[in-house]
């Protein structure tokens, strides 16, 4: 199963770069003009450490922050990293407008040490913090809210690494820049100042993993009379969408309107059963080898919804 998801990479980030690094020329490292420059300021001869790392520095606009939070909707139950964390601004905001907790890696260590020193004068140094981490070897696992401004070869680089060690359920956003394949669950453009091109924000939540066989059974009359009947389902996936077929007892059924929205699962089935066209509408939450939830019957008879449970009992044909 693949999925045909394709978008362009905005050049807006080079444009901002350029202009970082015209600025940078500017300012001579020799010279000092102007009022002294504060301890927790970001210099152009700061910014340009960053570029020899492959990450450049180019901050995110208060309105693309205000749109990340907006989608992924941080609360003080969530702890928020961020990758490239630059001045700290996005683990500084979660902390101090929504209550979550977190931290950010950056290799500029520069950066890392006003992003502390911003975090301290804000009043959140314990519920925000900073790291001299390369973010390949960043254990990410205990992110619920994962936040990155990278250059778009990186961020896929990164998508095996959020899809193998982030929860289901567990909300990313990127600025400017896509995983490709994996196609986002939401995209916003972003209007800044009316000199700067649109930014474009983009979310996932990261679905469970749902590949493989599913067995089941389910009585109830006057659907089944005291029959149990047993169900299997076969599932394929390719990240938050999947396709399969059922099996049941009685006779085969089709697997119709499937949707993975993080743990949750929901899908349908239409078949004959007791000479009636009888609908099931299954909802549950994975939970990993193990799926719990309701099913509607709706048909012949009138609708009931059952108590459904099902297993994971092997991989994929």
């Amino acid at each position: 199963m693949t999925s045909g998801f394709k978008l362009f990479f905005p050049a807006r980030r080079a444009a901002l770069i350029a202009a970082a690094l015209s600025v940078a020329a500017a300012f001579p490292v020799c010279a000092q003009m102007g009022p002294p420059i504060a301890p927790d300021a970001v210099t152009p001869e700061i910014e340009n450490k960053s570029d020899a790392f492959d990450v450049p520095f180019v901050p995110s606009h208060d309105n693309v922050l205000k749109a990340m939070f907006d989608m992924a909707k941080p609360t003080a139950t969530d702890y928020v990293i961020d990758l490239g964390s630059g001045d700290g601004r996005i683990v500084i905001a979660a902390a101090l407008d929504h209550g979550a907790q977190g931290f950010g890696v950056d290799l500029n260590e520069d950066l890392v040490r006003i992003a502390n020193q911003r975090a301290g004068k804000a009043g959140v140094a314990e519920q925000a913090r900073f790291f001299v981490r390369n973010l390949f070897d960043t254990d990410i696992s205990r992110a619920s809210v994962l936040t990155m401004y990278l250059l778009p070869e990186v961020v896929q680089e990164l998508r095996p690494k959020i899809l193998r060690e982030l929860q289901p359920g567990s909300r990313v956003v990127s600025h400017d820049y896509h995983m490709a394949e994996w196609r986002p669950d939401e995209i916003r453009l972003v209007e800044l100042s009316p000199d700067q091109q649109e930014a474009i924000v983009y979310f996932w939540t990261v679905p469970a993993k749902i590949a493989g066989r599913w067995e089941w059974s389910l009585s109830h009359p006057p659907y089944f009379d005291d029959e149990r009947i047993g169900y299997s389902a076969v599932l394929q996936q390719a990240y938050q969408d999947f396709d399969g077929r059922m099996e049941i007892t009685l006779a085969d059924s089709r697997l119709i309107e499937p949707k993975l929205a993080g743990k949750r699962i929901f899908f349908a089935t239409v078949g004959e059963l007791k000479e009636r066209m009888v609908r099931h509408d299954f909802e549950g939450v994975v939970e990993g080898d193990r799926i719990t939830g309701t099913v509607r019957l709706s048909g012949g008879f009138p609708t009931i919804t059952l108590p459904w449970s099902a297993q994971r009992t092997g991989a994929a044909d």
